[in-house]
């Protein structure tokens, strides 16, 4: 807006205003203009910001989480939600130190375990999230909320302060053409499952492929000591609620002799010890084997290089298997909006986008199998699903101590070449026993 200084006596010479003839100048001035339309709007209010950090990226739980929060974003129009893309690093390294500061997120995808979740929920820097799961009716599977469960920082049991949305496990791998060539049906007993090596055997197939230099005889082993454990089991050997000495437990010698007695009937390739988990499932892949145990992580190349047969998947037969819920979501002490927060861990939760993540090829924990229109995702998801039904993810086996799976893949690897069954017992019991709080 301009105010204009008449010229009364020519070039040059201006009449001069004084200061109240220029006040009310610039009042008759703002008054025409708005008269004219001009107008003052008043500020907006503010809005609320909503922070939320995760660290997964370039799979179907990113995938799943975003469409979820664009969801929340358009119910809760008053908030600016602030998505922040963190590291693995970020949070295993700094994690503690960020919760304890003004720059806390209101809910965070974070790692599970003693180290990191349990620490953080033991320096009381995370929300007890038990309200929210009676609010909301997060009728969670006993061997899926003990991962977000902690007292005094150790996992397995106390008060809820993270929740798990997806999952992972070991399967079994199996080839559907030589299946059908020779009669075999997918085997639910160990029984079967031995029944069914043997055909293999005795038709010159190789029964079941083993990276045995590698992770699959962790996983070998520990597939045989789970089928045979109970949940009470489970949480003595992996969070220390009661007493498993690995050096005298009946599950790990039973498992032990099993590995090595498949070994010496030649259900394994010749020389395993000394073949790579790569190799193995390249071999496999090539149609050179009946079956092989690995995990949900091998679903993708599966789907990709396998084009010379049919493949299919299910649960190692026993009472527990290999595998365990995933990462959590936590809601900080320090953020702002806990309501707001455990309102989208629930959309996440939800069947829409629990199918969703089913679908995107992920593990969804609550998928109604139906909805699962994939078929990829149906083959990795079925098994998850009978699993999580019958309550029976046991962990991993190297969890309960740290040092542990180095331990386990050497003495692993002795058991498949010198089949002493006392010596790996004693080992790995030792290193158990040395290093448990």
């Amino acid at each position: 807006m301009r105010i204009c200084v008449i010229n009364t006596q020519g070039k040059g010479n201006y009449m001069k205003l004084s200061s109240k003839t220029l006040r009310v100048a610039l009042a008759a001035a703002l008054v025409t203009g708005l008269s004219a339309g001009a107008f003052i709007a008043p500020a907006s209010a503010a809005k609320k910001d909503f922070k939320i950090w995760w660290y997964s990226k370039d799979n179907a739980m990113p995938q799943t989480w975003n469409v979820a929060l664009n969801e929340f974003k358009k119910a809760h129009p008053e908030l600016n939600v602030k998505f922040e893309l963190k590291t693995f690093e970020q949070i295993n390294n700094a994690g503690i130190a960020l919760l304890d500061s003004n720059k806390a997120p209101d809910v965070a995808e974070w790692n599970k375990g003693n180290g990191t979740a349990g620490a953080a929920s033991k320096a009381g820097l995370l929300l007890d999230l038990d309200k929210y799961a009676t609010k909301y009716k997060w009728n969670l599977p006993s061997s899926v909320s003990l991962y977000g469960q902690y007292t005094n920082g150790l996992m397995g049991s106390g008060k809820l302060y993270g929740v798990p949305t997806y999952g992972e496990y070991v399967g079994v791998f199996y080839n559907k053409d030589l299946f059908a060539k020779y009669n075999v049906k997918i085997p639910t007993t160990l029984a079967d499952f031995e029944a069914a090596m043997k055909t293999f055997k005795d038709n010159g197939v190789i029964p079941l492929q083993i990276g045995g230099g590698d992770y699959q005889t962790v996983h070998n082993l520990y597939a045989l000591t789970a089928s045979r454990a109970t949940n009470d089991w489970i949480k003595s050997f992996q969070l220390f609620q009661g007493k498993v000495d690995p050096s005298t437990d009946a599950n790990f010698k039973w498992a032990a002799e099993k590995f090595v007695a498949w070994n010496k009937a030649g259900y394994y390739e010749p020389n395993a010890s000394g073949v790579k988990t790569d190799d193995a499932v390249l071999e496999f892949q090539k149609g050179n084997g009946a079956m092989m145990i690995g995990g949900s992580w091998l679903d993708g190349g599966m789907q990709t290089k396998i084009s010379t047969f049919k493949y299919g998947k299910f649960v190692f037969p026993g009472t527990q298997s290999v595998g365990s819920a995933g990462n959590l979501f936590v809601i900080p002490k320090k953020g702002k909006n806990p309501d707001l927060a455990a309102e989208f861990i629930n959309l996440l939760l939800t069947k829409k986008y629990q199918n969703y993540l089913a679908n995107a090829g992920g593990l969804a924990l609550f998928a109604d199998n139906d909805a699962v229109a994939n078929p990829a995702a149906q083959l990795t998801a079925a098994p998850f699903a009978q699993i999580v039904k019958k309550n029976a993810l046991g962990m991993y086996p190297d969890w309960p101590v740290p040092g542990f799976y180095p331990v386990l893949l050497q003495e692993g690897i002795k058991l498949l070449s010198d089949g002493n069954v006392a010596a790996y017992q004693k080992a790995v019991g030792d290193f158990y026993n040395s290093n448990k709080p």
